[in-house]
């Protein structure tokens, strides 16, 4: 039986625009889709749904095939998936800087053999860079259908024999063990868990289940007030998601299950007897359903190389024109490259084949070759002295020789001048931006015959007693590191303590988004992770910490977050490296004016610098600013001459330089 025989549902078509709308409004940046993410979950339940019902069909007719099931989804798959694909080519070399470029290629050789979602997963992470500006990154999507339909159909063939209750049984245990480990990776915000299949199974399963209940079985309606209701909560589940959820919801997990219940109570009983039905059976939804694979396929791309080549986030009004040419442009796949290849008499099953295999092995060819050539930096005329401002910082090396990475077995590592009398003068602690000034204290203290010690771990405050939401590092991390620090200075007597960490971070998130809600600070009893709950921990976590060092008799020095920038430099230097006809005055003027402004800086420090403040006012503290090395009038600059920072936020050795000088009246005073 030809998947042309299983019956047509145009509601499903109008399921997939509401599945599709949402996720690219969602990417656009618009706040009111901030769930729009929810739409995948959607779609991957009525993947499941229509893919098992063929599959279904076939089997029950004796007429499965492994190799025309495969036809068919290379057929609906490849085709439009390669062409966005070649599009995407010209624009990364124009517009992506050579480690964008050398992650690009990464993921251009594993599209083709769906295995993106393992490559985004591997380099998911706090130093990640950000996911809008990824061409690929959605394809991770494809890679679990893709795999779970390797298995699929194998897993059906096997247990056939058993009779449908047996296999509903097997899979409804596969079902639950993936959402069991769904809802464990949400918690623990893991990657592994968003991107695997082991953690998404369970949403095609849903759709796989629906298949079940219909096969082998005449579509009896339901009655008219329960297939009413029940499409409506469907579509209001969905809705719900779409609008409430944020980068701060756990998720997947049980959370996934508000979307997946809507789309499933919308297949079950949406028809063209209610409302719901008829809506979705509309033909402005039914048209956009018709194009959502190529309107998925080209919306990140599109969004992607935008924010690429701006550099500064676009405005509202330009990501809603690139919203609506996605719309247009997924038409045109859809009419010129999707419909054709579907037609078997325009294209064999070998054809399809053949040109499927040179396609993916052109492909793996062209990103082996941009991964190994290192994004093909030879692209921009950079000064390498220039660019070196951007390698990490080696000054802690020697000391985490045996370091495991898992931050628990970090040691302290001194700086400065030699001790004396056995113990250090000066104990710096902190996250990754108290390492990044390490190379100011280590060199005032030489000057000074000052001895430091240090110790901290990215995404870890100084703070006694808590711990961040998720983080870096397993549970209690933080926390034991912040009471080893404590201890340290209790037995060695010291009378100086340096806190230095990206203070927003665990207050704020990242800006005003709530992309780095896994760092928010979390009371043990409620568990709330907000940016209302992450203060008040800090607050109490800070007075704690202030009170506990005094008591020691140590004076506590607060250094206060540096500007933070709203583009990454080393993507602005490598753009005007591009800029040949450009004099250094012109390039200069172009840092002044994407560097943050004064306002803004000290609009985002808002909280932290008023509770800094207020602890400076009392003499519980000695906070020091940075500001004035970096901001000059109303702007707080990227560089002069060459990028001050290593990345948004954490300074460059370049940078350090500048603020030797602060550093040297905090040890030396």
């Amino acid at each position: 039986m030809s998947a042309s025989h299983v019956h047509y549902r145009p509601e499903i078509d109008g399921l997939r625009s509401l599945a599709v709308l949402p996720v690219i409004l969602f990417h656009a940046g618009f706040p009111l889709f901030s769930g729009g993410f929810v739409g995948v979950d959607v779609f991957f339940v009525i993947s499941g749904y229509l893919i098992t019902s063929i599959i279904l069909a076939e089997m029950a007719k004796g007429e499965f095939s492994l190799v025309r099931f495969y036809e068919r989804r290379a057929r609906r798959i490849l085709p439009a998936l390669f062409v966005m694909m070649l599009v995407c080519l010209p624009l990364a070399w124009m517009w992506l800087d050579p480690l964008d470029l050398k992650a690009f290629s990464k993921s251009l050789a594993a599209v083709p053999m769906f295995s993106s979602n393992v490559l985004f997963w591997r380099e998911s992470g706090y130093f990640d860079a950000a996911a809008e500006m990824k061409p690929l990154l959605h394809t991770w999507t494809l890679a679990v259908e893709e795999q779970y339909y390797v298995l699929f159909p194998l897993l059906l063939m096997a247990t056939w024999r058993l009779g449908q209750r047996w296999i509903v049984t097997l899979l409804a245990v596969i079902a639950l063990a993936s959402l069991a480990l769904a809802q464990r990776g949400a918690q623990a915000e893991s990657a592994a868990a968003f991107y695997l299949l082991h953690a998404r199974a369970w949403e095609l399963l849903m759709g796989s289940f629906i298949a079940f209940y219909f096969a082998g079985r005449p579509r009896i309606a339901a009655p008219a007030a329960l297939a009413q209701s029940g499409s409506l909560a469907g579509v209001a589940l969905i809705g719900y998601g779409v609008l409430s959820f944020d980068h701060a919801t756990p998720f997947p997990g049980l959370n996934a299950l508000v979307p997946t219940v809507g789309a499933a109570l919308v297949i079950l009983y949406a028809n063209p007897t209610n409302l719901v039905g008829r809506l979705l059976a509309s033909r402005p939804l039914v048209a956009v359903g018709l194009i959502s694979y190529s309107a998925y396929l080209w919306h990140q791309p599109l969004f992607a190389f935008a924010r690429n080549n701006t550099l500064l986030p676009p405005a509202p009004t330009t990501m809603l024109g690139l919203s609506a040419l996605s719309l247009l442009v997924a038409w045109l796949s859809w009419r010129f490259v999707e419909q054709p290849f579907r037609d078997r008499q325009a294209f064999t099953r070998p054809q399809v084949f053949r040109y499927g295999a040179l396609a993916s092995g052109l492909f793996v060819a062209l990103g082996t070759a941009g991964f190994l050539n290192n994004g093909f930096s030879q692209r921009f005329n950079v000064d390498p002295q220039l660019m070196s401002a951007f390698n990490d910082p080696q000054i802690r090396d020697a000391c985490d020789v045996n370091y495991d990475g898992k931050g628990w077995g970090i040691d302290f590592c001194f700086f400065g001048a030699a001790q004396q009398h056995g113990r250090p003068d000066v104990a710096v602690f902190g996250d990754s931006h108290s390492e990044a000034l390490l190379p100011a204290f280590d060199e005032a203290g030489k000057k000074l015959g000052k001895s430091i010690a240090h110790i901290g771990i990215g995404g870890c405050p100084p703070l006694l007693g808590v711990d961040v939401a998720v983080g870096n590092y397993e549970p209690g991390v933080c926390a034991s590191l912040a009471k080893r620090e404590y201890d340290y200075v209790k037995n060695n007597q010291i009378k100086k303590v340096v806190l230095v960490s990206r203070w927003t971070l665990y207050t704020d998130g990242d800006y005003d988004q709530q992309r780095m809600s896994g760092y928010f600070l979390v009371d043990p009893a409620s568990q709330e992770r907000s940016r209302e709950a992450s203060r008040a921990v800090f607050r109490t976590a800070l007075d704690n910490t202030i009170d506990a060092y005094r008591a020691l008799g140590a004076e506590v020095y607060i250094v206060a977050q540096v500007p933070q920038q709203r583009i990454n430099p080393k993507t602005l230097y490598y753009r005007l490296a591009r800029e040949a006809d450009e004099s250094e005055a012109q390039k200069q003027k172009t840092i002044d004016e994407l560097s943050v402004s004064y306002r803004e800086h000290l609009r985002l420090q808002q909280y932290t610098r008023g509770v800094f403040e207020t602890d400076s006012a009392q003499q519980r503290i000695r906070l020091v600013s940075l500001d004035a090395a970096f901001c000059q009038g109303q702007t707080c600059l990227i560089g002069d001459g060459g990028s001050w920072y290593k990345d948004q936020d954490h300074l460059s050795a370049r940078g350090v330089e500048l603020v030797v000088g602060e550093i040297a009246g905090i040890v030396g005073r």
